[in-house]
């Protein structure tokens, strides 16, 4: 099992989908710091089930999520999928390929898949329990995970044993038992409370049923004269009622004439107030014209003193516009002669800068000239120096040449003789090649014929074993399930053995003798007859009283019995003494129809009891039958029962009502279900031992197919195949080599040969030529010379022309930036003239806009003062209406008042007598409702109708009002009575009965958990231990291997009578130290420290895989190949994947991926297998 794919997208720095292939064997993560490689790792934590933000390196969850960067924007959606090969079933999983995947949303939701299904978080979690592989395992290690295994703080270490022992299953069973049985002892807890209450409860409702027949009977009596005291006051109600329908009557015909002497003085009011409110309105409208216009005069006011306030503002503004036309003019004179001045100099510097222009041209194109000649001479030079330099070559080449071609011809001689023995002796070696080609082509073949057949009887043998895996599956399931429903069945038949054994609904006397008189041997005679289900009624019925008979074989065990219950005082019991019923009873058979045939004794010495109470009983199918039976039988001392226990008898008695229920009806069903229940049981029992039986024949047949065998069959098939093939291929590839070699040979012999012939005939000598190259030299050298000479020339003329260009140079600069600058000063002046020449036309435009202004502030203030005088006389006019408006209202006020006050005595009159009609009328609803309430009384609690009664006959109320007292002050001194207390009595008592199966029930689930937490203590302890003993030995072969020799080191379990919760201290001792605690130990042998207990771990349960990230950065160079050989050696069993930047360690991998981030805050990868390329490279 392996590590297969790595998809990542939009987690942390990898926002687009990112693929990490793993190989078996050793992968490399490296890149520079802060690139990401370390988010790879957050992110398979992550995906197998992380849920501590903290652990992946964050504050919270979400913050996971790819956040953006300056160039993305952030994305809402964070998911990685892991695909796990699950070729050696490492997971509980058919499936050979298993893909995890979890999202998270920005909006919080979170989602996990199971090959492509979601599922839940749980599900993840069992799946890796026990595998090494979960979120808190040790399948991840980090280099701050080295401190933490190595600190004072156990409980990470001690995590990783518990992981490789395996009981992290148990002690999470253990903790699930534990929270059950605290809530279960929680509920017994409670159960036994309300057991205990409600055992109170019957025994004291049994006692308040005797009570309850007398007090029913008072309260019917009490009933019978309450409806007569309701009756009486019903008829004096109906006087009362139509006296006050009466007296209403005349009070509505005076309430008639006072309206309307009411609404007469109403009506004049009216009017009157109509006048007012006219003559107010009129009013009001003068005073409002009257402050309106006064409001026009405030406002006029003020307009005028604006305006004349304006109006010398505007003055101000006109002396002020004087004086600054005057200072612009001023300006405008003196910048016209600055301008005139700068003219003429922008003149005389312009014509400067032309001539200092033109004498620059000239210098340059006499130095252009000159620099142009020393070029062409120099080029001339330059092609003569390489032309004496390419003869120099030649002649030197020459000789070399011809100092090769005969070392060459000799090299090729020898070469040539070495070829022809080589070629002899790969020609054998090619014979030798093609025979063992051959072989090995058979012995493939062989191997391939082997493979099939072993594939073949694997896949059969899997196929037949997972059959039988089904199968033994379900077997478990139905025996867990039957098994299950057998502890249930024996709960109930402990629970009505119980039941039956306490004898609680017989008489004290006879539960005494039953079970604490246990040396006297008696019985009940419901003990001793049984039958079917359908007769228990008739049959409880029928023995009434005697089922609850003590029976016993001899007077003189009856005379034993009663003393012991005098002697303990407890009361009396009915003894049935076998020896004293006579035997003629017994010597004849019972008639077909008797009741006495449908039963069973538990032994025949007891019929005598069964014919004495049963020979005479019948049974029928209704009283009816019964009645007529009794009646065709003449009366006789017969008894016909019916199946629901109702009987009669010739005496005329009748036993009749509700269902049966107490005393030997329950006893007798309390029995049958007894019976039932342990048949149940045996049934039961016999399903679980056929169950097991089979069970046991498929783990049989399981074992004879010997899977395991086949697949190493199979396996040790495929390795001989690969084997042979692997020769086959080696010696095909021999040959075909040795075939190409010989080749190559034959075709190296001709070309050596040619190339001898080639050069033998180049190697002639070649002395013209020589004489030749050393004519050319001599001739180029002279020319040299002569170049060399106008070089020099040239040389000086240049340098004066260069002199004189410079200096012109310098006068056209100086020319240049004279002109410029007084081109400046020029434009400087024009953009001031043209300022003030717009500044004056402003002052103009102001000018005349502030004398118009002038103007029509005076038109104005003249308007103003003739609207202020107009409205002065307005109001004036209309202050002498509104005081004659005044006086008229004051007047119709009074008049308006004197008359309101007939109308308030008008009503006051009317009020009384309407507040006298409403009493009479509250009277008369008082009497009514009274009634109506009696009527609703009497129907609902007396269920009688008053309103159609006939004519009561008054009785004296005093009289009922004291028999009522009398009957009430019975019932007072019979205190609080339970009328229902029979009913009530039942309910609780199979309420009590309930519970106690509850009870029992929580009890044996109690037992059960208590040992299953004992028997898992025991389990995971020995696993434990077992798994520990393991881990020292190695960690301390394993420490001496990293350390030396003489390195010691010890795991030590500090609280050894706590296994499964007792911390492990470490300590180690490197060669020649010894350190007080591991806290003194340098980083790198802490980190040497905690590899070795790692592997020592991978040794007794390796992990699939393990992610390394950067556990190696403490270590030197040559811990780290101690490391990486560890490494090296473990890989064979787990997939190892090292996020690193040591180049020691890169150089083990197999696979290498680099994490890059060439856009910022985004990972990338790159990715290279060694393997491929150093084919590449080869």
């Amino acid at each position: 099992m392996y590590l297969k794919k790595l998809s990542i997208q939009g987690f942390k720095s990898f926002v687009s989908l990112t693929d990490l292939n793993f190989d078996p064997g050793i992968t490399a993560i490296v890149g520079p710091n802060g690139c990401g490689k370390s988010n790879i790792v957050d992110a398979l934590r992550w995906v197998i089930g992380e849920q501590r933000a903290r652990v992946l390196r964050s504050g919270k969850m979400d913050s996971v999520i790819f956040n953006g960067t300056t160039s993305r924007r952030a994305v809402g959606l964070a998911e990685v999928q892991l695909t796990i090969a699950n070729n050696r079933g490492v997971l509980p999983l058919e499936y050979s390929e298993v893909i995890l995947g979890r999202r998270l949303y920005r909006s919080g939701e979170a989602e996990y898949l199971l090959n492509g299904v979601e599922c839940r978080l749980r599900d993840i979690t069992d799946l890796f329990t026990d595998t090494g592989m979960g979120a808190g395992a040790y399948s991840v290690i980090e280099l701050k995970m080295i401190d933490e295994i190595l600190s004072e703080n156990t409980q990470d270490r001690r995590r990783l044993f518990e992981e490789a022992s395996g009981i992290t299953r148990y002690k999470k069973r253990r903790g699930d038992a534990l929270r059950k049985l605290d809530q279960m002892q929680s509920d017994l807890a409670r159960v036994r409370d309300l057991t205990d209450e409600i055992s109170k409860r019957v025994r004291s409702l049994k006692r308040q049923a005797t009570i309850a027949e007398r007090y029913l009977r008072y309260k019917a009596e009490l009933r019978t004269a309450q409806m007569n005291l309701l009756k009486l006051e019903y008829s004096r109600l109906l006087t009362d009622e139509k006296n006050f329908e009466d007296e209403i009557i005349k009070i509505s015909d005076t309430c008639a004439g006072l309206t309307a002497q009411v609404r007469a003085s109403g009506a004049q009011f009216e009017a009157l107030r109509t006048r007012f409110v006219a003559e107010e309105k009129r009013a009001q409208r003068n005073r409002q014209a009257f402050v309106e216009h006064e409001q026009r005069i405030i406002k006029l006011e003020g307009d005028l003193r604006l305006e004349e306030a304006n109006r010398q503002t505007i003055a101000q503004n006109v002396r002020r516009l004087k004086v600054d036309r005057e200072t612009t003019a001023v300006e405008r004179e003196a910048l016209a002669s600055q301008r005139e001045s700068t003219e003429k100099q922008f003149s005389g510097a312009l014509s400067e800068a032309n001539k200092t222009s033109q004498l620059l041209d000239q210098a340059s194109t006499e130095r252009d000239i000159v620099r142009d000649q020393l070029k062409t001479v120099e080029l001339q030079r330059e092609a003569l120096e390489e032309t004496v330099k390419n003869l120099d070559q030649q002649k030197l080449n020459h000789h070399r040449h011809f100092d090769l071609l005969q070392g060459r011809i000799i090299h090729l001689k020898e070469e040539q003789n070495r070829l022809k023995s080589e070629w002899k002796s790969e020609e054998k070696a090619n014979e030798t090649a093609s025979r063992e080609a051959e072989d090995a082509a058979k012995a493939f073949q062989e191997a391939q014929k082997k493979l099939d057949r072993a594939r073949g009887a694997r896949q059969e043998a899997e196929v037949a074993h997972a059959a039988l895996e089904r199968k033994i599956s379900r077997a478990e399931g139905d025996i867990g399930q039957v098994e299950r429903e057998l502890a249930a069945k024996r709960a109930e038949v402990k629970i009505l053995e119980d039941l039956v054994s306490t004898y609680d609904f017989f008489p004290d006397a006879v539960r005494y003798l039953l079970t604490e008189a246990k040396d006297i041997q008696v019985t009940t005679l419901s003990d001793l007859i049984t039958c079917a289900p359908e007769y228990r009624a008739a049959l409880a019925a029928a023995l009434g009283p005697y089922g609850g008979c003590i029976v016993v074989e001899t007077e003189r065990v009856a005379k034993m019995a009663a003393e012991r219950l005098r002697s303990e005082d407890m009361g009396r019991a009915y003894f049935i003494v076998l020896e004293n019923i006579p035997i003629f009873l017994s010597s004849s058979e019972p008639p077909p129809d008797a009741l006495l045939t449908l039963v069973a004794l538990r032994d025949e010495v007891y019929r005598p009891v069964a014919e004495l109470l049963l020979r005479d009983v019948f049974l029928v199918e209704s009283l009816d039958m019964a009645r007529n039976m009794l009646d065709e039988n003449g009366g006789k001392a017969y008894r016909y029962i019916t199946s629901q226990g109702e009987w009669v008898d010739g005496r005329g008695v009748l036993y009749a009502g509700g269902s049966e229920e107490g005393g030997t009806y329950s006893h007798l069903s309390r029995r049958d279900s007894l019976r039932v229940a342990k048949d149940a049981c045996s049934e039961l029992q016999r399903q679980v031992d056929h169950e097991k039986s089979t069970l046991a024949g498929l783990h049989e047949e399981q074992r004879q197919i010997a899977l395991y065998e086949v697949i190493d069959r199979a396996r040790e098939a495929d390795q001989l195949y690969v084997d042979a093939d692997r020769t086959a291929q080696k010696h095909a590839q021999i040959r075909e080599l040795g075939s190409g070699q010989l080749n190559v040979l034959t075709r190296r012999q001709h070309q050596i040969a040619q190339e001898i012939a080639n050069l033998e005939e180049e190697a002639q000598p070649g002395s013209g030529q020589l004489v030749h190259i050393d004519e050319k030299l001599s001739e180029a050298q002279e020319n040299m010379k002569s170049i060399d000479h106008e070089i020099q020339s040239c040389r000086g003329q240049l340098e004066e022309m260069q002199n004189a260009y410079l200096h012109a140079h310098m006068s056209a600069v100086q020319a240049v930036a004279k002109r410029e600058r007084l081109e400046g000063d020029l434009q400087r002046i024009e953009q001031r003239q043209l300022h003030l020449h717009h500044q004056t036309e402003v002052h103009e435009e102001e000018h005349d806009a502030l004398i118009q202004m002038q103007q029509d502030a005076s038109v104005k203030i003249s308007e103003l003062a003739e609207f202020l005088q107009v409205e002065r006389t307005c109001r004036n006019d209309l202050n002498e209406i509104k005081t004659e408006d005044s006086t008229r209202e004051h007047e119709l006020r009074i008049e308006l008042e004197r008359t309101n006050e007939h109308v308030r005595k008008a009503q006051r009159s009317f009020q009384a007598a309407k507040e006298e009609e409403t009493n009479v009328q509250i009277k008369y609803s008082a009497v009514k409702a009274r009634r109506e309430d009696l009527q609703v009384r009497a129907r609902e609690e007396y269920q009688f109708e008053l309103s159609g009664m006939p004519e009561f006959e008054e009785v004296d109320d005093v009289i009922l009002r004291e028999e009522i007292q009398e009957t009430e002050r019975k019932l007072q001194s019979m205190g609080n009575v339970n009328a229902l207390a029979l009913e009530e009595y039942n309910k609780q008592n199979e309420r009590l009965e309930f519970m106690m199966e509850q009870r029992t029930d929580l009890e044996e689930a109690e037992r059960v958990l208590v040992q299953t937490i004992k028997e898992i203590n025991r389990t995971a302890s020995k696993q434990f231990l077992d798994t520990y003993v393991l881990i020292r030995e190695n960690f301390q072969k394993l420490f001496c291997e990293l350390f030396g020799e003489k390195a010691k080191c010890e795991l030590d379990l500090t609280e050894p009578d706590d296994v499964l919760e007792s911390p492990i201290a470490v300590i180690a001792r490197p060669s020649g130290k010894r350190p007080v605690s591991i806290a003194q130990l340098s980083s790198g042998e802490k980190t040497l420290t905690a590899i070795a207990l790692l592997f020592a771990i991978y040794l007794i349960k390796p992990s699939p895989f393990c992610f390394l990230d950067e556990v190696d950065a403490p270590l030197d160079d040559a811990n780290v190949d101690h490391f990486m050989q560890m490494i090296r050696r473990f890989s064979t069993e787990t997939q190892f994947i090292l996020v690193t930047h040591n180049k020691r360690t890169m150089e083990m991998a197999n696979r290498l991926y680099g994490v890059t981030m060439q856009e910022e805050g985004v990972s990338s990868l790159v990715s290279v297998r060694f393997e491929e390329a150093v084919a590449l490279g080869e």
